[in-house]
C-alpha cells in the first residue's frame, strides 16, 4: 500500500513538471552555479554566492503552458465549464426532436343512448390516465372493455367509459 501511494505520488510529480526538469544540472554542481548565475544575471538580481540556494524565476520554468504571472479574473484555459452570457438569447438546434412531445386537442367523448362515454386513445395516452381521467381504476376500464391486457391499447382504438 506504502509503495503504491509513492508509486502514485512520483509519477503526478513526474507527470506535473515533465521530463523537462530533468534536464536542470543537480544543486551544488558546477553546472548549476553557472546555470543559476546565468538566470540571476539575466534578471538584473544580485549576484550568486556559492553555498547559497537559488529559485529560478517564474518566467524561466521549465514546465510548459505555466503563465508567468496568473490574473485572478481572467477564465481558465480549456475550463471544462463555459461561461455563458445571461443576456444572450438560447441556442435552440433546429434538428433536435422535441423533448416532450406536442400536445394534441383531444376529440370531445361521445356519449352514448346508455349513458356510456366513448373515449379515443391519443398519443402517449395509457388505461390508466384514462382512468383518472374519468375516475375510474386501469382494471375497471380494462374489466368493462374485454380487454384482457391493459399494458397494450392502440391509437384510435374506442374505450367505453361506464355510466357513474
Amino acid at each position: 500500500m506504502k509503495r503504491t501511494m509513492l508509486f502514485l505520488m512520483l509519477t503526478m510529480l513526474i507527470a506535473l513538471f515533465g521530463a523537462a526538469g530533468c534536464r536542470q544540472a543537480a544543486p551544488g554542481s558546477d553546472n548549476f552555479l553557472a546555470t543559476a548565475t546565468a538566470a540571476a544575471q539575466s534578471t538584473n538580481s544580485a549576484p550568486i554566492v556559492p553555498g547559497t540556494t537559488v529559485l529560478p524565476p517564474i518566467a524561466a520554468s521549465p514546465t510548459p503552458g505555466v503563465p508567468a504571472t496568473i490574473d485572478p479574473a481572467a477564465p481558465l484555459a480549456g475550463s471544462p465549464t463555459p461561461t455563458i452570457d445571461p443576456a444572450a438569447p438560447p441556442v435552440v438546434d433546429p434538428t433536435a426532436a422535441p423533448a416532450v412531445p406536442e400536445a394534441t386537442v383531444a376529440p370531445t367523448p361521445e356519449t352514448s343512448a346508455s349513458g356510456e362515454i366513448i373515449h379515443t386513445v391519443q398519443p402517449g395516452e395509457n388505461l390508466f390516465r384514462i382512468g383518472l381521467r374519468y375516475g375510474f381504476t386501469y382494471q375497471e376500464l380494462a374489466a368493462y372493455n374485454g380487454i384482457t391486457n391493459p399494458a397494450v391499447i392502440s391509437v384510435g382504438q374506442q374505450i367505453r367509459i361506464p355510466p357513474k
